[in-house]
């Protein structure tokens, strides 16, 4: 028969085997916060935990769908995945941890997903914690080489020049379609910049709703709008497949 006092202390050795054990395999899901007078830009670009499980962000010319690995708000390190089809063809991998949000890779053929481009090392674009209410500090990268690959294996690498990264202050603006009126920071991305961080021909701008993510992104070439996407309806579903490469995220 166990007396109490041998149940207490096999209680206090189980939990402590516990407390040496199980951290080890769950510190990547650990919880993360910011220093006090700062906030986490991660509520700003990806689409909060209680909405993701069965809500997408819908548009033209395509929609975002947003899942986040792990599935928490937020740990601290992970990636996350910006699908523009149910079906997975066409997205953009990013990454984050304790400093940074970085790009990791996008779509390279928008009807196979197993073709990619893919940087060498994650391109910095934000700092991970930043004042409250104020712009993040401005990034610049000298390193851009990123690798083209098709059915999953590289092929061939290239770059885009210098690039320079700045995180605007939060704004409230109309998105429209269900979305209203949203706290938004602009993501402005400057690429194919010369050896001085200056003279880039490319911008792309990412429109970041605090819960909602991207809801608008616009390319501007040399000044003039080049492309954009419109995702300000707030709608039901999930993405029916993923990426079938694990070197596309992981």
């Amino acid at each position: 028969m166990t007396t109490r006092a041998g149940f207490v202390r096999a209680v206090f050795l189980g939990l402590a085997l516990f407390s040496i054990v199980v951290p080890a395999s769950f510190s990547w899901a650990q919880a993360f916060s910011c220093p006090a007078g700062q906030i986490d830009v991660m509520k700003y670009f990806a689409m909060d935990q209680q909405k993701r499980p069965n809500q997408f962000m819908s548009g033209s010319p395509n929609p975002i769908y947003t899942e986040v690995y792990p599935n928490q708000d937020f740990a601290t390190s992970g990636y996350w995945f910006w699908l523009k089809s149910p079906n997975a063809d066409g997205f953009d991998v990013k990454a984050f941890d304790p400093h940074y949000v970085y790009m990791r890779s996008t779509e390279l053929n928008w009807t196979n997903n197993s073709s990619f481009k893919r940087f060498a090392q994650d391109l910095p674009i934000a700092a991970r914690c930043i004042t409250a209410g104020k712009p993040g500090p401005q990034i610049k990268v000298a390193n851009t080489t990123f690798k083209y690959y098709q059915s999953c294996s590289a092929y061939k690498s290239s770059n885009l020049g210098t690039a320079v990264n700045d995180l605007g202050a939060p704004v409230l603006m109309k998105a429209g379609g269900n979305l209203g009126y949203v706290w938004t920071r602009v993501l402005h991305y400057h690429y194919d910049c010369n050896s001085n961080y200056q003279s880039c021909s490319d911008e792309e701008q990412f429109f970041l709703g605090n819960g909602y993510g991207l809801w608008q992104w616009k390319h501007y070439r040399n000044g003039s709008l080049a492309g954009s996407a419109l995702m300000n309806n707030v709608k039901s579903g999930v993405a029916d497949e993923t990426l079938p490469c694990r070197n596309s995220y992981q």
